[in-house]
């Protein structure tokens, strides 16, 4: 009873550690690793992403075990952590700390080995705002699963890689200028990615281009022209990130010159 008592308070109070084996642990993808398997997904719109990892176990017979999933805490954040298997005790650490590594640790313990099955561990983050897209490593460590004095599984590494954030905008496509009644009329392929839209404007095709315009839409109608004068126009994508902005580069210059016509100005 008392070499039980040690092991549990060992294995328990390993998660408010910093845990670590000593020896390299082996990278494998979770279908290599029974009794224990991964999985992640995300779900949501590009600004407001969800990954959802769980940690499922197969029935297997288990005394005891040290688990740690470690994340980019820059790209994810953390907001919902259970487990579905019962042990005797167990232990769950948000503030695992290894080297350079954070994340979650978990331990537990049966009073003797038993048949368990299920999900081990399920975490859900929230994707960062403001993240740029790019592919994210959610990385489990199996320190050690045991059936008393049998190790079941030890030292090795399970990761799985999601694509998360949100692709930066892309310089605009298809831009045309052409002249109505009152103006000209600029216009742009709209770009899913991209919040907004400034056109700038200028008398030469090399010159110095000045904003006209702020938009949402795709399209710009410019007023304030004179007439039998070319005008080149180009167009700058933005995605707003927080309190800031990206912006795209700018589309190729278009131009048209303008003959008389019934607008407001000229």
């Amino acid at each position: 009873m008392m070499i039980k008592n040690i092991k549990r308070a060992f294995v328990l109070g390993m998660t408010s550690l910093i845990l670590f084996t000593g020896l390299p642990a082996t990278t494998v993808h979770a279908a290599d690793s029974a009794p224990v398997h991964t999985k992640a997904s995300v779900s949501g719109k590009a600004t407001n992403q969800t990954v959802t990892y769980k940690l499922d176990l197969n029935k297997v017979k288990v005394s005891d075990g040290r688990v740690a999933v470690t994340f980019d805490p820059e790209v994810l954040t953390l907001v919902k952590a259970k487990g579905d298997v019962r042990f005797d005790e167990k232990d769950f650490n948000e503030e695992y700390v290894a080297g350079e590594e954070e994340g979650v640790s978990y331990a537990f313990v049966n009073e003797s080995a038993k048949n368990v099955k299920g999900s081990l561990l399920s975490l859900t983050f929230k994707v960062n705002a403001g993240v740029e897209n790019q592919d994210t490593v959610v990385k489990t460590k199996v320190f050690t699963l045991d059936n008393e004095e049998t190790e079941i599984l030890a030292d090795v590494v399970l990761e799985d890689t999601v694509n998360v954030g949100r692709p930066k905008p892309v310089t605009p496509q298809n831009v045309t200028a052409s002249q109505t009644l009152l103006g000209v009329n600029v216009q742009w392929k709209k770009d899913a990615n991209a919040d907004g839209y400034v056109v700038y404007r200028s008398t030469s095709k090399n010159g110095k281009y000045s904003a006209v315009a702020t938009t949402t839409g795709t399209y710009y109608l410019d007023l304030t022209l004179r007439n039998n004068t070319t005008y080149y126009y180009k167009v700058q994508a933005y995605q707003k990130q927080g309190k800031d902005k990206i912006y795209s580069d700018f589309s190729n210059p278009v131009s048209i010159k303008v003959k008389k016509f019934f607008g407001i100005f000229g």
